[in-house]
């Protein structure tokens, strides 16, 4: 509560005021950008989100955003493409339904619309962001599942440097069988640094990150540098106005693969083996690099005008004769104005053109154009937000289906600690070009090009309530929301016959593969429940996220399709009705999951704890398990391209979960050991099929920082 005092003092009087101060529970004051466009503290938003801090990112030697990521509670990462809460289910490379931006820019690619984890600057994050939910109003294309928004830092009055170096190795997991490596274990080393400076009116901060990998996977490795800087200058004249340039550079070269041999002695090595005629071993050089200007004016009456610019450059060359390189420019202009009367207004137009030159895809011209409005609004203790966008796209001559999407929500505090929130939001995401595309192979799996993928479209719906507490010095938040997903026309890649010919004289298993369709219309309900806490109990500092996620995701379509099959058949088995039952649930989820990131510190010692479950994931496509109907139809029986799929999912069909460990201690106030050992319990599971997690691994980590 604020208090206001009138104090009247004559001539050479002197006056002792005692003030006390009461500190109220909601003192962790996490304040975000990315909800609303302009900071608010997260108590007053309308929709779930996470937030990490840097010490998070730190602590556990994130040498990739992905590695951040697998910390927040509602957010899978399957291959690497994110989902939330269920929103995505997988598909290899092409596409994401959640966007990601760094300072508010988005970073996907002009071809693929992925995102590359790696490029991401770990080394100068300022707090990671993440929106539950379509968020298209204010971001676009890909924002259908939500949003994850890496804010970086700027300096501080003090110059700041941190180096950090690690080393480390992959161990043997515990079946014998699968190691392929002998005496020689796989490895991995690294570090990066991060520089910040004030110099006059000039800010700049400077990255970089070196990484090197022998993989626990037979014949893949990673090599790659990356460096970035960050520019501002702060115009002494022209007060409000700052203007900058930020880039980003990044150089890898790689050898990956998709599937495993088998399930035994090929669990860790790929389909094909090693020889170059049968591998699916594929081995490329990769650059990107980034410019971004940009330029923020706040003026003497409160309105804030921002323009932000792109130019994004891909080059991907590869041994499989699938090289690509994408250009992507982008803007965006927004202002934002404070009105007296309590509301925030803010309107903007973003623009993107896309230029691809690929053997992959052949060659493409892309185009975005939208503009957007977002009005908050407080009626007493009750908070109010609005907003619409409309976007259109084309790809080369062809013009796409484009409609207006909407949000709305409230944010009311029932007591001073206590947020009541409830929100609808409508999303959407164009096809990448890869999607419509694409024409490849993988060893026998075909993927074939589809030009007439439409958009996807959907929107969530949710309740919640943010509950602030403080326990001694030991404050945070509880959250608890329920929601509701409803996506149209999915984008997934499909297995089928896809002969050109609509009325082929003969099946020709050349054209079995994979396409991009519009397939699903899908419903996703759960609950959460997550926990972030932080602040001492004695002198004892700790700091918490934790999360429960609860989902239900089902194929309304193949409902409906079993629905009246159980209301029309008699006789089936139990087992038949649980096969057919299942088949309801939408390929590639997790229908709980759970998170605990736990980091505890007393005087020169520190201690960390990771905890991630994934339940079972029931259904994913039928092709790699054999038991596809058009496979059987071919062959007259189930047929394994891909050996040992089915018979991994059934003796590891409960589930499992992993434990990392981290233990650090500060040699002075400038340099920090830790030991942090991934996997903890050595456990073998696989979050898509046909490959193999990392076994334990251990690494040691100094940092010094000055």
């Amino acid at each position: 509560m604020n208090q206001t005092k009138n104090i009247s003092l004559k001539e050479n009087e002197t006056l002792i005021v005692n003030l006390q101060l009461h500190s109220t529970a909601n003192e962790l004051n996490l304040i975000v950008v990315s909800a609303s466009r302009y900071e608010k503290n997260i108590t007053e938003e309308t929709v779930s989100m996470e937030v990490l801090k840097p010490d998070f990112i730190k602590n556990v030697n994130a040498i990739g955003m992905n590695d951040v990521m697998k910390q927040v509670p509602g957010v899978t990462l399957i291959d690497n493409q994110a989902n939330i809460r269920g929103g995505s289910g997988f598909s290899y490379g092409a596409g994401s339904r959640v966007l990601m931006l760094v300072d508010d820019i988005p970073q996907v690619t002009a071809d693929a619309n992925d995102i590359k984890w790696e490029f991401i600057p770990v080394e100068n994050l300022n707090q990671v962001e993440v929106i539950k939910g379509a968020s298209s109003v204010l971001y676009g294309s890909s924002a259908l599942n939500g949003v994850i928004n890496a804010r970086t830092n700027y300096p501080t009055s003090v110059p700041q440097t941190q180096i950090n170096f690690y080393n480390g190795y992959f161990l043997n997991p515990k079946r014998d069988q699968i190691i392929w490596w002998g005496n020689q274990q796989p490895n991995f080393a690294g570090g990066n640094f991060m520089h910040s400076k004030k110099i006059g009116q000039f800010d700049l901060v400077l990255g970089g990150n070196l990484y090197n990998e022998k993989s626990f996977h037979e014949g893949e490795y990673t090599q790659r540098g990356r460096i970035n800087a960050n520019t501002r200058y702060r115009f002494k004249n022209i007060n409000g106005l700052s203007a900058g340039i930020n880039t980003n550079y990044m150089y890898y070269q790689s050898g990956t693969y998709f599937l495993w041999a088998d399930d035994t002695t090929g669990a860790y090595r790929p389909l094909g083996g090693l020889d170059t005629a049968s591998t699916t071993i594929s081995e490329g050089k990769n650059t990107r690099w980034n410019v971004d200007p940009f330029v923020n004016y706040f003026s003497k009456h409160g309105d804030h005008h921002s323009l932000k610019l792109r130019y994004f450059y891909t080059r991907n060359n590869n041994n499989t004769n699938q090289g690509s390189i994408a250009k992507l420019y982008y803007g965006e202009y927004q202002y934002q104005k404070q009105f007296h009367f309590g509301m925030n207004l803010i309107a903007g137009i973003s623009a993107n053109y896309s230029d691809v030159n690929a053997e992959l895809y052949s060659d493409h011209r892309a185009n975005n154009l939208a503009a957007f409005t977002q009005a908050d609004k407080k009626f007493g203790k009750l908070s109010v937000v609005a907003g619409v966008r409309y976007e259109t796209f084309s790809v080369d001559t062809a013009n796409g289906t484009s409609k207006p999407v909407v949000r709305a929500g409230i944010n009311y505090p029932v007591t001073k600690n206590t947020f009541l929130r409830a929100s609808f939001g409508q999303g959407y995401r164009f096809p990448s070009i890869a999607e419509k595309y694409v024409s490849t192979s993988i060893s026998l799996l075909k993927v074939f090009p589809n030009p007439e993928v439409q958009p996807e479209y959907g929107w969530t719906a949710e309740v919640g309530v943010k509950q602030a507490f403080k326990i001694s010095n030991w404050r945070g938040y509880v959250d608890v929301a329920a929601f509701m997903q409803r996506y149209n026309d999915l984008i997934e890649f499909s297995f089928g016959y896809y002969d050109p010919n609509p009325i082929p004289d003969f099946i020709n298993i050349n054209y079995l593969g994979f396409k991009s369709i519009n397939i699903d219309n899908a419903r996703i309900t759960g609950a959460e429940l997550s926990i972030i806490r932080e602040g001492n109990i004695g002198k004892l500092k700790l700091n918490m996220l934790a999360g429960l996620t609860l989902i239900n995701p089902i194929n309304i379509d193949q409902k409906n399709f079993v629905d009246s099959v159980l209301a029309s058949t008699d006789g089936l088995s139990q087992h038949e009705i649980d096969s057919l039952n299942q088949t309801k649930i939408l390929n590639y989820r997790f229908e709980t999951t759970a998170k605990i990131s736990l980091d505890m510190a007393y005087k020169k010692f520190s201690c960390g704890i990771n905890f991630q479950y994934n339940s079972f994931m029931k259904n994913v496509d039928l092709f790699f398990l054999g038991t596809d109907p058009l496979l059987i139809y071919i062959y007259g029986k189930p047929t394994e391209f891909i050996p040992g799929v089915a018979e991994y999912r059934a003796l590891h069909d409960k589930g499992d979960f992993t434990f990392d460990l981290r233990l650090s201690y500060d040699l002075s106030e400038k340099v920090r050991f830790s030991f942090i050992t991934k996997n903890l319990f050595n456990r073998e599971y696989m979050v898509r099929p046909a490959l193999l997690e990392a076994p334990r691994s251990v690494q040691a980590m100094l940092s010094v920082r000055w």
